[in-house]
């Protein structure tokens, strides 16, 4: 990690040293609790190829999945909301050089917020529709109003809410949050450019949403790479972190002979 501009105000170490700390374990316990329940879905649930198929068959299956299921979506929901110490240990890196996020905090904050009211349907709403869709007593008139409403909810707590505007003030964070590295030179200049790389991705993948109303514009099915790019650009960031702390540790003291 090397040091900031010189037109920054001087700071002390120590104060340094427990900013990029802070910062690097958000990092690590943020994608540690994201990927966790994001690969069991894969697995388990199909996630997230599944949410192309029929709704009767995402209801059914859900059903299927039972409580294992739901508490996975819930460890989803929490660790999007856990992004918000990421934002923050952001905030606090940049105070501690005395610089100024430009907006990332609220953007990021909202962007965790916004995803997790998303995810939070699979929680909160999509187990009673399962569990009424799949009773065997239901009317097909009742199956197809559970059709109607998991649509709705589906389309505007997830497609509206949590991925397009929550992944787009992602993308925004994202942006300002490698600008400034760069521009701060806090962490080396590849990781400020691997994360701008990844914004085009965030970009594309919106396409697939647009798609479903405006089936005349492409879908470009990108937002899962663009979730792992991202990832990964996190997790480089910690380590970069990890080891200018490091590199720059204080020098043990001799110790003085009695």
């Amino acid at each position: 990690m090397t040091s900031a501009s010189n037109h920054l105000p001087a700071v002390p170490p120590e104060a340094q040293r427990r900013a990029a700390i802070g910062l690097a374990l958000a990092l690590l316990v943020f994608l540690i609790a994201a990927t966790t329940p994001y690969v069991w879905l894969i697995q388990h649930f199909g996630y997230d190829d599944i949410l192309r198929d029929p709704t009767p068959q995402i209801l059914l299956r859900f059903h299927e999945g039972g409580s294992a299921l739901v508490l996975a979506w819930l460890g989803f929901a929490l660790s999007a909301f856990s992004f918000v110490a990421v934002v923050l240990g952001f905030k606090n890196l940049l105070a501690v050089h005395g610089a100024h996020d430009v907006g990332a905090t609220p953007i990021g904050i909202a962007s965790a917020i916004a995803q997790t009211i998303g995810l939070l349907r699979w929680v909160l709403v999509v187990p009673g529709l399962a569990t009424a869709y799949a009773d065997p007593a239901a009317s097909a008139a009742s199956q197809e109003a559970i059709v109607v409403v998991f649509d709705a909810v589906h389309h505007f707590g997830g497609m509206v809410l949590g991925e397009m505007v929550g992944q787009l003030l992602l993308m925004v964070w994202t942006g300002i949050t490698a600008w400034r590295l760069m521009q701060l030179r806090l962490l080396p200049r590849w990781i400020s450019v691997a994360g701008l790389l990844t914004l085009p991705f965030w970009l594309l993948g919106q396409t697939e949403l647009i798609h479903e109303v405006v089936p005349m514009v492409p879908s470009i099915e990108v937002i899962p790479l663009a979730f792992m790019a991202w990832q990964v650009w996190l997790a480089a960031m910690a380590v970069a972190l990890l080891h200018g702390v490091w590199r720059n540790r204080p020098a043990p003291q001799p110790q003085a002979i009695a």
